[in-house]
């Protein structure tokens, strides 16, 4: 039985994979844990979840500057491309040219800048995430405030930030615009090297505030371009799409029934190639480093590995404690690997509802296909 021990820092988890140190984009985690503690109180085991399911944003990928970027007169970053509709959410946006769609989260990549803009819609109030975010954000080390802005896009009146990042002794900069209402939140996010400021950093935010809504689209639960599908369960219901990451739970009249922790499932892919070696091994880390749980337990006897519709998997369970109050709580995890690519369902539990939820938790992982 393998018993949790220190915690890493949420924002960089070591050797989750043997090799390869991941980088949580500190941005998105401090906004996607304000969106969680709204959608579901103080939820800490779910905010780590989250945390942990996110943390592919940034990899070693985007940490190198390419030559090609780096050539004296290099004009490709500098005009815009047409505006076209982001899959999967309604915002539209002019992407900087040598920007394209990704297929592995909302928004786009210029993988030989090392630059990308991210797209995230939350059904949290804009001042919520205003003055919860910032203040947050400027407390994580590395990360600094380094001017703010308002502008008005086609949707009116947007907040931006400009932020300095430190990661991997790399230099990072990004421009984040906020816009919404006192329902929901809008958040992009574009991330380059700080030694390409001058041919990337105005691009981006104009790029940002070129952003349009398809009013239509607002708040409905759009699928479109996930990369995976699964099937919900009598009792979990699809309720909330972050980006590529899915929230499962108790929907309509069964939620408000629920005492305390309520029965849930994350789902999410990584946002690039990983390699990943030992899927056995880097599934127990994966579990180990699920934040705010506590006396995590793996039990070894329920390891094993799966085909899940033509792609290896493994599965386990484990014993853990709420550490905001210490109660007991069932881990269900399943992890997928399709060529590169890996897929983390994570079901979460109380122990005494273990046995009612865990086959929902089962059925729901094994109806997991791979569409991207």
């Amino acid at each position: 039985m393998i018993t949790a021990s220190k915690r890493e820092p949420f924002f960089y988890l070591k050797n989750i994979n043997p090799g390869c140190n991941i980088l949580f984009d500190v941005c998105y985690c401090q906004v996607l844990l304000q969106w969680s503690k709204h959608t579901f109180g103080c939820h800490g085991a779910i905010q780590g979840m989250i945390l942990i399911l996110w943390s592919e944003i940034i990899t070693m990928k985007m940490f190198r500057l390419m030559a090609a970027v780096l050539l004296a007169g290099c004009n490709l970053l500098s005009v815009a491309q047409a505006a076209e509709r982001i899959p999967g959410t309604s915002v539209s946006i002019e992407p900087p040219a040598g920007f394209s769609l990704s297929k592995q989260f909302t928004g786009y990549m210029n993988e030989t800048a090392g630059a990308s803009i991210m797209v995230n819609e939350m059904p949290a109030p804009l001042e919520e995430i205003k003055h919860a975010f910032i203040p947050d954000l400027m407390k994580t080390e590395g990360v600094r405030l380094l001017g703010t802005e308002e502008a008005t896009s086609h949707e009116g009146k947007v907040w931006l930030y400009k932020i300095g990042q430190t990661a991997n002794n790399q230099q990072f900069n990004k421009w984040i615009l906020l816009q919404g209402d006192s329902k929901r939140s809008l958040m992009l996010v574009g991330t380059y090297p700080a030694a390409e400021e001058a041919k990337l950093g105005d691009a981006i935010k104009r790029s940002l505030i070129s952003m349009d809504l398809a009013k239509e689209e607002e708040g409905k639960l759009n699928l479109d371009a996930l990369g995976y599908s699964v099937q919900e369960s009598d009792n979990l219901k699809i309720i909330r799409r972050v980006n590529n990451m899915l929230i499962l739970s108790l929907s309509g009249d069964a939620a408000p029934a629920a005492a305390g922790v309520q029965p849930m499932m994350v789902i999410a892919s990584s946002y690039s190639k990983v390699a990943i070696g030992d899927l056995v091994a880097f599934s127990e880390k994966h579990m180990m480093n699920t934040a705010s749980l506590i006396e995590i337990a793996v039990q070894k006897e329920s390891i094993k590995s799966v085909d899940i519709n033509g792609h290896h998997g493994v599965e386990l369970l484990a014993n853990a404690e709420n550490a905001k109050n210490h109660e007991p709580m069932k881990v269900y995890q399943l992890i997928v690997e399709s060529d590169g690519t890996y897929y983390v369902i994570k079901g979460l539990v109380k122990a005494e509802q273990s046995e009612q939820y865990l086959p929902e938790f089962r059925k729901i992982a094994e109806s997991l296909k791979i569409t991207g």
